[in-house]
């Protein structure tokens, strides 16, 4: 912190941008300044989330926005007031005196608008992004024990992104993904953990529980999520197979890897790759095997499915392509095309599917093809006691253009943070978040704003053998998706110019 503004000291407020952030020391602690007219707040510099400076990212609408992973955090409360984080910032009192800005201390955030008490009995089924985020504000609220929240994994809640990106790699340890509520000292839900919903009764407005119990309910939130999809092979039923979306498979995945020289990833998707990536070292020899001429081509596009299959060749990762596999005996893999590979390991990463097992013995309303349940944009289903939201939810698009499924953790966070609001009487405008997601595709760090097509074109500006880019995705959602690496401030105000 030698180099930094001594807020302490003071600095001239003069010097100070508008909504230009600065961060700089308050004795042993690092502190954001935002200088918004002729007033000032200081927040902790650290995005709670993996701990960006927030120096270097965006203030819009009276919030400041994390470059890495677009969390973003009210200035005048410090609360995180988009996905993925969740944890308040910490406040800091400012002084203005004779042209001198001085941070003074610690202060007490302003206090949250409560909103009207929700219905007595508010049931959430699943505790991914989307279930997790609407029990927190009802937390933040304390309105906690208004709620139940169903979690058919026995852990507790976590955050599902840390599971193919930071816990198989080793970088961080399986605890580190849990997932707290904002306010700790507030009235908390229930939870009830390792326990399914198997039948909700729509006329008597329960849900009968694996373990016997029937909760009533006076809106019941289906927050189901996504289960991966198993191929039909011989041999997939293997003991060695594994799909990756818990963090029950990444430590079941972890154990069998400390001993595995070669490992197969089936499919190119987000989280096959991820896999691949976090796999890729200590000697193992990884193959991914995938039906697609070019990873990723149908989401990123030709180039830049290119430039990722490029990345991980460089840490020794060996692609197969246009193939699937037939077989695995424990020992090896038979591909389509007649080749065998040496397998001590196969995952599985060919995409997932909507769990929509309840939503249809239900009776709800699906989209065509079972491409989620139908809502409208605040996230109710054909019953209107019932809502969905997060992977399940098939929503109207802000714009107009249509309806979206979206399968991003954040996206599905603020679903579930929107609806708390709603249910709380604290909104009755419809959702228009602007989806948006990170990868980690070798050590090429990804961030995808909007939603595009690219069958209907992409153009690519910079130098992607740099790793310093952005592809201009089209598509019928707004201006379709802009893709970036190592332009964090362009992801950012593309966003809130989408947004505006």
């Amino acid at each position: 912190m030698e180099d930094q503004p001594d807020f302490k000291a003071g600095i001239r407020f003069d010097t100070l941008e508008e909504n230009q952030p600065l961060t700089g020391s308050f004795g042993n602690q690092e502190v954001t300044v935002v200088r918004q007219g002729q007033q000032a707040y200081a927040v902790s510099a650290r995005c709670t989330h993996l701990g960006a400076d927030l120096g270097t990212g965006l203030v819009a609408e009276g919030e400041i926005r994390c470059p890495f992973h677009h969390a973003r955090f009210d200035l005048r409360t410090g609360e995180a007031t988009g996905a993925p984080a969740i944890t308040p910032l910490g406040c800091f009192q400012v002084e203005i005196t004779d042209g001198l800005l001085r941070v003074t201390g610690k202060r007490a955030p302003a206090a949250e608008p409560q909103g009207a008490a929700p219905k007595e009995k508010i049931v959430i089924i699943g505790a991914g992004a989307a279930g997790h985020a609407l029990a927190d504000r009802f937390v933040t609220a304390g309105q906690g024990a208004k709620v139940t929240l169903i979690s058919e994994d026995a852990e507790a809640p976590y955050d599902r992104t840390f599971v193919s990106k930071q816990v198989l790699s080793g970088m961080k340890a399986p605890e580190a993904a849990a997932l707290p509520f904002a306010h700790p000292h507030n009235p908390q839900p229930v939870l009830l953990r390792g326990i399914s919903a198997r039948k909700i009764d729509r006329q008597a407005r329960q849900v009968h529980l694996s373990d016997g119990q029937i909760l009533e309910y006076d809106s019941l939130v289906l927050a189901t999520g996504a289960v991966p999809v198993r191929p039909d092979f011989e041999g997939a039923d293997h003991a060695a197979v594994f799909t990756l979306r818990t963090l029950s498979d990444a430590r079941a995945i972890m154990a069998r890897a400390e001993t595995a020289r070669s490992v197969v990833v089936l499919g190119s998707s987000f989280i096959g790759l991820e896999a691949a990536g976090a796999l890729a070292a200590e000697g193992r020899k990884i193959h991914v095997v995938t039906r697609d001429q070019v990873p990723m081509e149908k989401t990123l596009g030709r180039e830049i499915g290119h430039f990722v299959q490029r990345q991980h060749e460089s840490d020794g990762v060996a692609f197969h392509l246009g193939t699937t596999l037939t077989g695995f005996d424990g020992a090896q893999v038979t591909l389509e095309n007649g080749h065998r590979l040496e397998a001590d390991l196969v995952i599985l990463g060919i995409g997932v599917a909507p769990d929509l097992t309840l939503a249809k013995e239900a009776g709800l309303d699906l989209a065509e093809k079972e491409n989620g349940v139908l809502v409208d944009a605040q996230f109710r289903s054909s019953d209107p006691a019932i809502f969905a939201i997060g992977d399940i939810a098939n929503y109207p698009a802000c714009d107009g253009s249509g309806r979206l499924r979206i399968e991003h953790w954040a996206h599905a966070a603020d679903q579930g943070a929107h609806l708390a609001a709603y249910l709380m009487g604290q909104t009755d405008q419809p959702f228009d978040r602007i989806p948006f997601f990170w990868t980690k595709q070798g050590d090429a760090q990804l961030r995808y704003v909007g939603h595009g097509v690219p069958s209907q074109g992409v153009r690519v500006d910079g130098d992607l053998a740099e790793k310093d880019f952005a592809a201009h995705i089209r598509g019928s959602f707004l201006h379709g998706a802009l893709l970036t690496c190592n332009r964090d401030m362009e992801a950012l105000q593309t966003e809130r110019d989408w947004e505006a």
